[in-house]
Parts: structure tokens; C-alpha cells; sequence
């Protein structure tokens, strides 16, 4: 099955997202970019709530919209996210020149903490990109994100072959796959199809636009609409 993640912004939300049935809690301001950064003093805040009231559900936090270039920052609120106590802290990779790309992926390999890159696929997947972060050996995830929000779906904006061998290659390199990207609750089936470990969702399960109030209604519509019925062939979900 394709778990479910979404993103909220502050305690509220998360609570609303745990109890409506979300296996992963993102931590993210979607007011603030693709992969905008919460203040770690929420963060904390909200990891606080969560481990005390659901210590099965994973947890995610961003560390905000940086270029590959600047390392240093980035590897610093690394160290400031991962220390408020989150399962996961995600970085986003967005394109740059490969040799600056491959510094930054060897540098969060090197990290203490548990890193999953989001390489940011607007304009595809790079394929030698995965492959790298995939031979450091140490991420326990990889995901595929867009920055432009307003575009459309993942699914609409990159074939579904392409997706499947993101997914593919990331289990092959036996480490989780996720895919994100304004994706809708209709791409649930081909979702189910393409068989990530997991799916992130924020603006199909808020009340408007992205950076509306959740609907906890809608995320408990979405896990069902993930969970329902067997994995059907790709082509069918086309």
C-alpha cells in the first residue's frame, strides 16, 4: 500500500493529519516555497505533540528553498532541524551543475542525521543524480518534488514510465521511494499503480489553495482512495 504523507504547518494541522489516518507528518510552510522552512522552535513543538500522542507516525521537516551552492547553510539547518527530534530531515535538490549537485549529496551522506533528498523533477528526473545519491549508501529515502505549483500534478507534468523508474531504481538501490508535486487525490490510482512507498499531498487536502487550512476530511478520503483495491498495471492507470 501507499502510505500516506502530509504536509502541515503547525500543531493543529498535525494533530488533524495524524488522526485523520496520515502515516507521515511533513512539517513544512507552504506559504514560504516548494519546500519551505518552519521555524524549529514549531518544529520541536509539534514533534513534542506527536511523540506523545502518536509514536508510531513518522516525522519530516524541510530545511527550506537553498541552491545547491550553499552548502554550508544548508548542512547547518540540517544539524539545527535534525536536532529537534524529527525521523527524517528533507533537503531539497534543485538543478545546479552536476559536480555541485554530487558535493552537496556526498556532504549530507556524511551527516548524522537521517537526510532524503527531494530532487526537484519540474524539468525531469536526472537519472545520474539518483544514481549518485543512490551509491552513497546512506539515505533511507529518495523523493521526486516540483517547484512550480502551478503547473499541475507530478503525474501530469512526467510520464508514468519515467516515474516507474525513479521508483524502480530507488528499491533496487534498496531505499525507499517517494513521489510528490501537487499531486490530486484522482492520481490515487496510478499511484497505486506505480507503487512508491509513499505519496506526499498538501493542497488536495487542504480547504482551497496550498497554503489553506487542512481538511481532515479529505486526508481520511485520500488514505482510503490510496488503500483501495490491488495494484492495477500501469498502463491500465495510465
Amino acid at each position: 500500500m501507499v502510505r500516506l504523507l502530509v504536509s502541515v504547518r503547525d500543531v493543529e494541522e498535525a494533530v488533524e493529519a495524524a488522526e485523520a489516518g496520515a502515516d507521515f507528518i511533513d512539517l513544512k510552510e507552504p506559504a514560504e516555497g516548494a519546500l519551505g522552512a518552519l521555524a524549529p522552535e514549531r518544529i520541536a513543538q509539534v514533534v513534542s505533540v506527536l511523540r506523545m500522542r502518536w509514536p508510531g507516525v513518522r516525522i519530516s521537516a524541510t530545511v527550506g528553498d537553498l541552491p545547491a551552492c550553499e552548502q554550508a547553510e544548508i548542512l547547518r539547518r540540517v544539524r539545527r532541524v535534525a536536532s529537534c527530534g524529527v525521523d527524517y530531515v528533507k533537503v531539497g535538490l534543485w538543478p545546479a551543475a552536476p559536480a555541485v549537485s554530487r558535493s552537496l549529496l556526498d556532504a549530507l551522506a556524511a551527516c548524522p542525521a537521517n537526510v532524503v533528498p527531494v530532487l526537484v523533477a519540474d524539468a525531469g528526473v536526472n537519472a545520474a543524480l539518483v544514481e549518485h545519491a543512490l551509491a552513497c549508501g546512506t539515505f533511507p529515502a529518495l523523493m521526486l518534488d516540483t517547484a512550480d505549483k502551478g503547473r499541475g500534478s507530478l503525474l501530469q507534468r512526467l510520464p508514468l514510465p519515467v516515474l516507474a523508474g525513479f521508483v524502480e531504481t530507488v528499491h533496487a538501490g534498496g531505499a525507499l521511494a517517494g513521489l510528490a508535486g501537487s499531486l490530486r487525490a484522482d492520481d490515487a490510482p496510478a499511484l497505486r499503480a506505480l507503487a512508491p512507498d509513499f505519496a506526499g499531498f498538501r493542497g488536495a487536502v487542504t480547504r482551497g489553495e496550498r497554503s489553506a487550512a487542512l481538511d481532515a476530511r479529505r486526508v481520511r478520503q485520500l488514505r482510503r482512495r490510496l488503500a483501495a483495491g490491488t495494484r492495477a498495471p500501469l498502463a491500465a492507470a495510465a
